[in-house]
């Protein structure tokens, strides 16, 4: 039925439809029995994680470098509730995952997390956090070799239900740890692409790009960049070069240093495990309640608000004065159910804060480690990466001064 615009005082009259659209609103809003949106009740079976086709010989094994990933820190606004202290650890302990997911495929040389991207390895596996909040983790993932050649860049998204935080369930895993085993069965795909000969070739040009760091006057012509920014192997030095003999020595004692830090990221996502669990399943919850009251909220603030136009209509066009009374008293309910809008809002935001809480009380036990070395004790009371850089700088001084010893 059309709008009949002749009415008196500019209103329009309302469409029966709306009004019993309107009243089917205030009615569930005045019963406080708005369906919310349900929890996810979902039971992840695990994913199986792959194995090489055929043994790879122990030259062909690539040594992986997985640097800490990046917090994703820059890509978050003001609504979003994430906490520094609490990516900074994740970006650690889920690089840590990674680590050990890859390890159990036997597809691998050494896979180490390392400081920066500056240390030398056959491939890197670097990444982002777009978001991690116990419900979704959602991590962007690039692997590159040695050679400068990208294998792959690819978004792994997951989303758990709360049976994954379920303590009563026996051998209770990482609730992310298919998308870590989807992550090293695409790598394990693309090694399986190369041959060993290729392999042993990503080798080599590690070794170089590593002696060319120390001595560049010495190496710098065995490697040589192409068009595409990709390397190639020149030539190949002596395998007795007194030079490249005293390169692997230095290399050898940075294996030890990257070795002793893997030692302290297993040490610092063994020691938050347990409260970064707790952590997690109160996000878990404190994200899904979020979104039921927010989405609550919402809906009743909309219904409230309908009610009040209704209620204001009604008294525009009443006949007597009981009409007038039900409409002074539709939108007085409808005011109503816009407060319990806002405050179910409000209660969604305060869930948020209790995370943060729990984020700032996690911070302590992430606390900076101390590591031993074999001449010295190392205080990481800085970054990892400037840490990497001081030894870096240490090693370049233990090579000059191997050199000028005759």
């Amino acid at each position: 039925m059309p709008f009949d615009k002749s009415t008196p005082q500019g209103f329009t009259v309302m469409p029966r439809a709306l009004q019993l659209f309107l009243a089917l609103m205030l009615c569930l809003a005045v019963s406080g029995q708005a369906t919310a949106a349900i929890d996810k009740s979902t039971s992840s079976t695990s994913l199986t994680l792959n194995t090489p086709s055929r043994p790879y010989p122990a030259e062909t094994l690539l040594d992986i470098g997985i640097p800490t990933l990046n917090d994703g820190l820059s890509l978050t606004d003001s609504d979003d509730t994430v906490f520094p202290e609490v990516r900074y650890a994740e970006a650690i302990y889920f690089s840590n995952q990674l680590g050990k997911v890859l390890e159990k495929s036997g597809a691998w040389g050494a896979i180490r997390v390392t400081p920066s991207s500056d240390v030398i390895m056959d491939l890197y596996i670097t990444g982002t956090i777009h978001q991690s909040d116990g419900e979704t983790l959602d991590l962007d993932i690039t692997a590159v070799d040695s050679s400068g050649k990208k294998w792959f860049n690819k978004r792994y998204k997951q989303t758990t239900g709360k049976y994954a935080y379920d303590r009563r369930l026996k051998n209770l895993g990482d609730p992310f740890q298919n998308l870590f085993i989807r992550i090293a069965n695409d790598l394990l795909k693309h090694r399986e692409k190369i041959s060993d000969e290729r392999a042993i070739e990503l080798r080599t040009l590690s070794e170089l790009r590593f002696a060319k760091r120390f001595s560049p006057e010495a190496f710098d012509n065995y490697v040589e960049e192409d068009r595409k920014g990709i390397l190639h192997i020149a030539r190949l030095p002596a395998e007795n070069d007194s030079i490249l003999l005293r390169v692997r020595k230095i290399r050898e004692r940075d294996y030890l240093y990257i070795d002793t830090m893997q030692d302290y990221y297993d040490r610092f996502s063994q020691q938050m495990h347990l409260a970064y669990q707790d952590f997690r399943r109160a996000s878990y919850d404190s994200v899904v309640k979020s979104r039921q009251l927010n989405a609550k909220g919402n809906r009743q603030i909309i219904s409230g608000i309908g009610a009040i136009l209704a209620g204001i209509y009604g008294r525009t066009q009443a006949d007597t004065a009981m009409a007038n009374d039900a409409s002074i008293a539709t939108a007085a309910v409808g005011g109503f159910v816009v407060k319990a809008g806002l405050d179910s809002k409000q209660k969604s935001a305060e869930y948020n804060e209790a995370v943060a809480e729990m984020g700032s009380s996690l911070e302590a036990e992430i606390a900076p480690q101390v590591i031993e070395l074999e001449d010295r004790t190392v205080t990481l009371t800085g970054t990892v990466q400037a840490q990497y850089a001081q030894w870096q700088e240490l090693l370049a001084k233990i090579y000059q001064q191997e050199r000028a010893t005759p």
